[in-house]
């Protein structure tokens, strides 16, 4: 009994050296993303070429978020599957996510200003948010990276539902404090929006994912 306790004490304290190591060092690529997004912006303020769907600097910039925790992590098991999630996956669920929350969002895009305007920003928000993280947590699952049991699916439906609001919170809440998109066009302004749309929703992104991947499939390689 008491050496059985012992096993799941050091299973627990791995578990929680885990969580803290990919996390803070997640917390860490949030910051460099903001960065190096902050003066993709700044260098070339023009919205037009901000908001494309694939070309545009959030999304070419977004292995930036998984690159610290990529470098410190190299000795680590399932270190070539990171690098392929990190890089590749997270930026294809992001180009997805911006195309069809922008899809819908020049859809229905006011022509005058009016009331429902945060309501449009806010679905066009939580679209985004909702997909980019359906897709990263079920290619996290699907590529190995956490085990699939009864637990990590109320996770990952819990961090779905988390970033769906932070996704449609970020967008809204971000026009409605800065007008990033009234003229004239000031591009301080934009650059801020953008961190309100990206910041939070990567933070709560890299807990969820921190928290999956402290748990290992048994036949992970």
């Amino acid at each position: 009994m008491t050496a059985a306790y012992s096993l799941g004490e050091a299973h627990a304290r791995r578990r929680n050296v885990r969580f803290w190591h990919a996390f803070i060092w997640l917390l860490i690529g949030a910051i460099v993303y903001a960065v190096a997004l902050a003066i993709a912006l700044l260098l070339y303020p023009d919205p037009k070429d901000a908001l494309a769907p694939v070309v545009g600097p959030s999304l070419y910039l977004t292995p930036l978020f998984g690159l610290p925790y990529l470098l410190v992590s190299a000795r680590q098991r399932g270190w070539l599957r990171r690098v392929f999630y990190f890089t590749v996956v997270l930026t294809f669920a992001h180009i997805v996510a911006n195309d069809l929350a922008w899809g819908y969002g020049v859809a229905n895009f006011p022509l005058e200003p009016s009331p429902s305007d945060y309501w449009q920003h806010l679905a066009t928000g939580a679209i985004g948010g909702f997909v980019g993280g359906a897709l990263a947590f079920s290619f996290l699952v699907w590529m190995r990276l956490t085990p699939l049991t009864a637990g990590t699916r109320l996770i990952v439906l819990a961090g779905i539902a988390v970033l769906t609001v932070l996704g449609g919170l970020g967008m809204a809440q971000g026009l409605a404090m800065t007008d990033a998109l009234e003229m004239p066009f000031k591009p301080s302004r934009f650059v801020f929006w953008f961190l309100c749309v990206h910041v939070p929703w990567q933070v709560a992104f890299a807990f969820g994912t921190a928290w999956l991947m402290r748990l290992r499939p048994r036949a992970s390689a």
